[in-house]
């Protein structure tokens, strides 16, 4: 099954990985700008917040994934561990995934592909989903909505989840669908009743 690659992905992306033992990252498609291939959003004390990885396309829109490179000129990796670190270090399991988190963030990889994808492998052994991930060989055309590279490009999901408790539910409302990482700092290893909740029909096989 063919899926986009992800920076920390959202909770619906992981809802859709965990229906399959194999899949597949679509390396060849063309890269787009402002989606979930290099961003992620957690939840701050003023609301939810997004984390991008500033990118270099070689070959402008004609640049495909497997061509993407990590810009390191900037502290975006400092930016998006205090935004992380402030935003959870009161959350419960912090003192676990945070440091691991910390080591994923400054781990360094040319190319954003090979970067989302050694987060990806780690994630899931985290989630213990053996989940086999190959990369694309070519690349195939999308031929339904229902396609994951389609389902999942959205910029904002809107569906239903189970709710749990937040570092800031004692002053502001539930957010559902954020980065994998919000369930994790604050469910732990119970993160992955989440992941195969009843809500993980919400997106049906392609």
């Amino acid at each position: 099954m063919l899926f986009s690659t992800n920076y920390f992905g959202e909770l619906p992306y992981f809802q859709a990985l965990a229906k399959y033992e194999e899949i597949t990252i679509d390396v060849h498609e063309f890269y787009k700008k402002q989606t979930w291939r290099n961003r992620t959003q957690i939840l701050g004390s003023n609301g939810p917040m997004y984390l991008s990885v500033p990118v270099l396309r070689p070959k402008g829109s004609k640049s495909i994934i497997q061509e993407i490179e990590i810009v390191e000129e900037t502290s975006w990796r400092k930016d998006h561990w205090k935004a992380i670190e402030s935003s959870y270090k009161h959350a419960p399991y912090f003192f676990y995934y945070g440091p691991l988190v910390k080591d994923l963030i400054y781990r360094k990889e040319k190319l954003l592909i090979d970067y989302n994808q050694y987060i990806l492998k780690t994630v899931l052994s985290w989630l213990d989903l053996n989940i086999n991930v190959e990369f694309s060989e070519k690349y195939i055309a999308p031929e339904s909505p229902n396609d994951y590279r389609v389902s999942l490009d959205t910029k904002k999901f809107e569906q239903e989840q189970r709710k749990y408790i937040q570092v800031f539910s004692d002053k502001m409302p539930f957010y559902s669908n954020l980065s994998i990482l919000d369930l994790l700092m604050n469910e732990g290893p119970i993160t992955r009743n989440f992941v195969f909740s009843k809500d993980r029909n919400l997106f049906g096989k392609s």
